[in-house]
């Protein structure tokens, strides 16, 4: 048997704690071998919760740990290209999570690096681990409700991201830090390509934040047209007071299928014709098997015995939508993806 693969993750706030919780105890083959984060309170408390022994405030000097061989990149956005780069050069492999980076230059930066690494890079796309997720995924593909026509894709969440988040400059925005997820199930579901997005947003619940970040909105609707004719839609909010919100429609010739609830289970109570269910209250919930399997593949695609279900085309495509949804809400125009790839 192999030894444990030694893994660091980088960035110890709500994503990068996931996956060193499912590191530390939770994934077979693989060991959590260090820490990285800034905050010194932040990276003690994590250090303690995992009994993680190597920690470290300079992420560099984590991907630079000779007991490690693969990255989660879980830091803020705006350093994703640095390390990543730094990790694949240093032959680590690396999990990236949602967005890729912060400008499309450092997306097609990080593409370069993991073309020219002997390491594999894979995107933090959690849905695509889902059991149930997934299954629709290949009925849908399998051709079981005909070609894909239309696929709506919501996501709402029922917290505001950490505070660098809110600056649509330094992470892309809503439709990047909370919606990520919408556009790849778009690309997923569909089997196409981006085409052109016309978007529409505002500022509904927290106008404040609008007055102090130039193009903050925490309400988007983005309609896709899509490379094979189909259409597709993303619909965000945040904060969503109720709970976390994913579900995914895919309307196809033939039929529909649909993948999400935002209820927990089964409804607990029913009273005078009132069914009541308790809501989803934060994805780390809802996903958490997701993640868990998400972590386990990196495992297992680093020891050479499975194929990467995501690459790193997966994080630029996605993030190309990111910048025409926001270029279409500061023009309050229809934007093509070729438009945007070119700038």
């Amino acid at each position: 048997m192999s030894a444990p693969l030694g893994v660091a993750v980088v960035g110890t706030g709500r994503a990068g704690m996931v996956h060193a919780r499912n590191f530390a105890f939770g994934v077979v083959g693989a060991q959590l071998v260090a820490l990285a984060d800034p905050s010194e309170a932040a990276l003690a408390a994590a250090a303690v919760e995992t009994g993680c022994e190597r920690t470290y405030a300079d992420p560099r000097d984590a991907i630079a740990d000779g007991a490690v061989e693969a990255v989660v990149i879980a830091s803020p956005t705006f350093t994703h290209a640095e390390l990543t780069v730094a990790a694949l050069a240093a032959g680590k492999h690396v999990l990236c999570e949602k967005p890729l980076a912060s400008t499309l230059d450092e997306a097609v930066t990080i593409a370069g690096a993991a073309a020219a690494s002997d390491a594999v890079f894979l995107m933090a796309f959690m849905r695509r681990f889902d059991a149930t997720w997934s299954s629709v995924a290949e009925r849908v593909t399998a051709g079981e409700i005909g070609e894909p026509l239309f696929v709506r894709s919501t996501g709402r969440g029922p917290g505001l991201p950490p505070e660098w988040a809110l600056d649509p400059s330094r992470s892309g925005g809503l439709i990047a830090e909370v919606n990520s997820h919408d556009i790849d199930s778009i690309r997923w579901f569909s089997g196409q390509e981006f085409n052109g997005v016309y978007a529409v947003g505002r500022a509904a619940k927290r106008p404040d934040l609008a007055e102090r970040y130039a193009g903050f909105v925490d309400l988007v609707l983005a309609t896709f047209e899509l490379s094979g004719g189909a259409l597709g839609e993303v619909d965000g909010a945040c904060p969503a007071d109720y709970g976390y919100d994913a579900r995914v429609e895919i309307y196809g010739s033939e039929g529909v299928a649909f993948a999400g609830d935002p209820r927990r289970g089964s409804a607990l109570l029913i009273r005078r014709g009132e069914a009541v269910a308790e809501p989803v209250r934060g994805w780390r919930d809802l996903f958490a098997a997701a993640y868990r399997a998400e972590d386990a593949h990196l495992v297992a695609v680093a020891r050479g015995e499975d194929e990467p279900r995501t690459s790193v085309d997966d994080g630029v495509r996605a993030l190309e939508a990111v910048f025409a949804v926001n270029r279409s809400l500061a023009e309050g125009a229809p934007v093509t993806l070729a438009r945007v790839a070119a700038a």
